[in-house]
């Protein structure tokens, strides 16, 4: 306690140092960054109350009362900075986010008061304090935006990569802020809003998802703010620059869709709730529909986890739903985890090969002009949800992407595996838990190789609002994406290492000569998801 006491003695010299300068005439006083900050001073006792820290995996955030002795007392909650899904510099809601202690029950959902965001250092010193006061009030539905700023990186390349600032009304109540493209008529109705964000102070600073299309049809971008209590009921709007929407999109060269995670569950079906039984048919159901109607479609690929259980009249069901359909497309299948449950891997992958009609695992399909290559795990024994990826496959993929890729260097190639390589997108980062191949950094290696690749990955279900559903290719990795789930979602949002969001969602793939178009699909509302339609070059 004495280390602590001294640290925080320490930083109330500093700021009396600061005042004494300012009064003197002192002037450029250039202040260090916060490293600790909440979103305002002031919230109402149902608020939710947004923190943001920086540090690394050592440095913890511990909320305590201003007259607590925090050498004898826990915080009342506290979290990370960087560890357990927690990322430096992101903005976190208290009482969603963090730890609670239940030795501090009287104080669980803060009420009136005042606190301190306290940042620690990995000898538990303070670093920096965040004081804030929670005041008996009733929180009601939050204000109008009053401005909002967008700098576009490149108004020429049609890509909505920027900054995005939005002003709030003095002594505002919203904690969060959601975006919609727009134009003179009103919301675009075929698009879903874009990706929510924390309100982390006023303004408050976004960046745009990058390589996200500005849609053809959209002039303006507005803002809207919202809480616990609701949707502010006006927003703030600004003009797009002429000619920075993306080109109305031509018929592609071929066209077909992505999609993983159906878990299609009946009756007799284990690892399911009960509304999952009906719920998880319909949406598949709602897939064909949309994929019928919206779509001249080359082909359907689910990434995996058909058949909730492993059991075969899950299979036959999801035949069944998708025959009902009239106009549905060839549909072509990796093998998913839960596709494996039910009995020994022998007769799993038995049941794969029969309605995958295919004689392996990993397999390869003509599709259109273009190659897919399908990989699947060979045991279901050394790596629990994992894929194992065995020698002969991996030395087969490679020599097939070599072959191909030397005979068309310029042409993509599309590849689909259930479980994703380590910390490469939404689901796959450190403290999410779904880190997916045994064989990571020989899979890793092979398609390091091959950046004419573009690879698909199901598993998380994470929802496709989330940063980190594309990562560009780079000198490292290609173009790979996180499909979402047909079944139900995974969402960060609130807690960083997910809970379950009713949903269903997949990709729309449009390959042209020079790109592939990515495009997010909402299943349920029928709508585009603008946050994860994107645009991929190799």
């Amino acid at each position: 306690m004495k280390t602590k006491l001294k640290s925080l003695c320490a930083l109330a010299s500093v700021l009396l140092l600061l005042c004494l300068c300012c009064l003197s005439g002192c002037v450029n006083i250039i202040l260090p960054e916060r490293q600790i900050k909440t979103n305002k001073a002031k919230y109402y006792t149902n608020e939710e109350i947004l923190i943001t820290a920086k540090g690394d995996e050592s440095n913890w955030v511990g909320v305590y009362r201003v007259t607590d002795n925090i050498s004898e007392v826990e915080s009342i909650r506290w979290y990370w900075v960087n560890r357990n899904g927690f990322i430096s510099g992101n903005t976190y809601s208290l009482q969603r986010a963090a730890t609670f202690n239940q030795s501090r029950q009287a104080y669980r959902n803060f009420p009136a008061g005042a606190y301190n965001a306290i940042l620690f250092d990995a000898e538990n010193n303070i670093k920096e304090i965040a004081p804030f006061v929670v005041v008996k009030d009733k929180l009601t539905t939050p204000q109008a935006p009053t401005k909002i700023e967008y700098n576009i990186a490149n108004t020429s390349s049609g890509l909505a990569n920027g900054e995005v600032k939005v002003y709030l009304q003095s002594g505002y109540h919203a904690s969060d802020i959601m975006l919609y493209w727009a134009n003179e008529n009103g919301i675009l109705t075929d698009y879903t809003n874009l990706a929510t964000f924390r309100v982390n102070g006023n303004p408050t600073t976004f960046n745009m998802y990058e390589n996200t299309i500005i849609p053809h049809n959209a002039t303006k971008l507005i803002a809207y703010c919202y809480n616990n209590v609701g949707i502010s009921e006006g927003y703030a709007e600004i003009n797009l620059p002429q000619g920075c929407q993306y080109d109305e999109l031509e018929a592609p060269l071929s066209e077909f869709q992505v999609v993983s995670d159906i878990h299609i569950a009946l009756a007799d079906t284990h690892l399911a709730s009960s509304d999952a039984k009906t719920l998880h048919s319909k949406h598949y159901l709602d897939m064909c529909n949309d994929i019928v109607s919206n779509s001249n479609s080359d082909g359907v690929i689910i990434v995996g986890d058909i058949a909730n259980s492993g059991r075969e009249n899950e299979w036959q069901e999801a035949i069944n739903i998708a025959n009902s359909v009239n106009g549905m497309p060839n549909i072509y299948y990796s093998l998913g985890n839960h596709d494996l449950y039910f009995g020994d891997y022998n007769t799993q992958v038995g049941y794969f090969k029969k309605y995958a009609e295919t004689d392996s695992v990993y397999y390869e399909k003509q599709i259109n002009g273009y190659n897919h290559i399908f990989l699947g795990s060979q045991s279901n024994l050394y790596s629990g949800v994992d894929a194992w990826l065995e020698q002969d496959q991996l030395d087969w993929f490679d020599n097939r992407l070599n072959e191909i890729t030397t005979a068309e260097p310029n042409k993509p190639v599309f590849v689909y595996l259930h479980q994703s390589l380590y910390n490469t997108i939404a689901g796959s980062f450190e403290g999410q838990g779904w880190d997916g191949v045994t064989q990571d950094s020989e899979l890793r290696a092979i398609v390091k190789k091959y950046p004419q690749i573009y690879m698909f990955n199901g598993h998380s279900h994470w929802d496709l609002n989330t940063r980190g559903s594309m990562h560009a290719k780079d000198s490292e990795l290609p173009n790979v994406f996180n499909t979402a789930s047909v079944a139900y979602l995974w969402s960060s949002y609130y807690i960083p290492t997910g809970e379950y969001l009713k949903g269903s969602q997949g990709y729309y793939i449009k390959v042209y000569e020079d790109k592939v178009m990515v495009l997010g699909r909402d299943f349920e509302t029928g709508k585009w998801i603008p946050s994860a339609c994107f645009e991929a070059k190799f």
